[in-house]
């Protein structure tokens, strides 16, 4: 017979709650496992009963004489499938452990043999399973103030001293009872809280996946930002001088072919720069002018790149100069470069000024032209502007850019001199 869930399962109890704090899933040989431990402790307590009854019978005259003892067999035969281990959904239920217990002290006290007290150990059993350690001692001194009482009143001439003794010798095996069940629930609450913290680390540890995915998207598009601010500032750059270069070669093959040749052998190199610009991207997204010169050279070879098309560009350096930080270094030389292909695309100016001013503990690029400006939302819609405003922002910079009072346009980046933290 296999008990229910709160029937009778001291095995299932006992065995079941030690083991199952070494598993965390349960697999079905284990759950196969338990049915074997079920059906082994079951055949455990029937034999216990029987061997009980049996030796009762063997010791006694008369059955008929014994109908109490014959009555509390009966009663602890037909209760044991349905006491509960575990606090029933339906509390009547638990009607049937003093009724259990009643039982249990009957057929032990009567037993003339003493073979039927194991009785009285599954009942404390079932106490510690059902009402926890401190009630469970209560119980037990319960029963050994009910044994005491019983001895007193049906058995007189043992006396009181002789009383107390046969009574107090009922504690140590109840207290090993009990010692063995706590065992089993502190086992089944290690379990459970096993349970709980292997829970809460596979919700952390989806949470973390969840947050590491978000940092994934987040870096993948942060790195696609990153890769078209340099595609556009390199590509772009060279190919706004290298078209203005081929218009001005193209207007001056005619009358002087010369020029025109100069022109198309600038724009051939400044081809065979984006190039190397193009492979260098890929493999460090430096430009190349900053891997031979720094700072403010850098920027002065850039003007005087763009000087080549004919456009008239001064730039000046002002205050003490210091080294810059290489990520500082770049974005003043993406951010020029970004100014001057805009004026060669879109400004019509005649004039730009470039001014870098150090300061402390910031440096200043300033770029102004006097074009015809731009429109009010140009900063706003523009890539390249917005991919300078992200470099400034990552470098605990600023970025504006405006039109200027009167005519032209004017960009100005400030940035710390000291990394960003540091």
């Amino acid at each position: 017979m296999t008990p229910r869930r709160n029937g009778g399962r001291v095995p299932g109890m006992v065995a079941g709650k030690i083991k199952e704090l070494l598993r965390h899933r349960e697999s079905e040989p284990e759950r196969v496992e338990d049915r074997h431990l079920d059906r082994f402790f079951n055949l455990i307590f029937w034999s216990y009963f029987a061997g009980a009854f049996l030796f009762h019978v063997y010791r006694s005259d008369a059955i008929p004489g014994d109908w109490p003892v014959v009555l509390g067999f009966l009663a602890l035969g037909v209760l044991w499938p349905l006491l509960p281990w575990e606090p029933p959904s339906d509390r009547r239920r638990l009607l049937f452990v003093p009724v259990f217990l009643a039982a249990a002290f009957t057929v032990a006290f009567l037993d003339t043999g003493g073979f039927a007290f194991g009785f009285l150990g599954i009942a404390v059993a079932n106490a510690v399973f059902l009402f926890g350690f401190l009630r469970a001692l209560a119980y037990s001194a319960g029963i050994t103030l009910a044994f005491f009482l019983a001895l007193l009143v049906l058995v007189p001439e043992l006396g009181f001293r002789d009383a107390l003794i046969n009574s107090l010798l009922v504690l140590p095996s109840l207290a090993f009872v009990i010692g063995i069940c706590m065992i089993a629930v502190l086992a089944e609450r290690r379990k459970e809280r096993t349970q709980e913290l292997l829970s809460e680390l596979e919700a952390a540890h989806a949470e973390l996946r969840r947050y590491a995915d978000r940092v994934r998207d987040l870096t993948i598009s942060e790195e696609r930002n990153r890769m078209a601010r340099e595609i556009h500032d390199t590509l772009g750059h060279y190919l706004t001088v290298v078209n203005v270069q081929l218009e001005a070669a193209g207007k001056l093959i005619d009358h002087e072919p010369d020029r025109a040749r100069q022109e198309v052998l600038k724009a051939k190199e400044l081809s065979s720069q984006a190039l190397q610009e193009v492979r260098r991207s890929v493999r460090a997204l430096k430009p190349a002018a900053m891997e031979e010169q720094r700072g403010p050279e850098a920027l002065e070879r850039l003007v005087r790149e763009f000087e080549a098309s004919g456009m008239r560009v001064s730039f000046e350096v002002s205050g003490e100069e210091r080294e810059l930080p290489p990520e500082a270094a770049l974005a003043l030389y993406r951010t020029l470069q970004e100014a001057l292909t805009n004026v060669l695309r879109h400004s019509g100016a005649d004039r730009v000024r470039a001014t870098l001013a150090f300061g402390n503990p910031s440096v200043r690029l300033t770029v102004a032209d006097d074009g015809r400006g731009a429109p009010e939302d140009a900063s706003e819609r523009g890539f390249g502007l917005r991919g300078l405003r992200e470099r400034a922002a990552a470098l605990d910079g600023s970025l504006r850019a405006a039109n200027a009072p009167g005519k032209g346009f004017v960009l100005e980046l400030e940035l710390p001199l000291e990394p960003a933290g540091g």
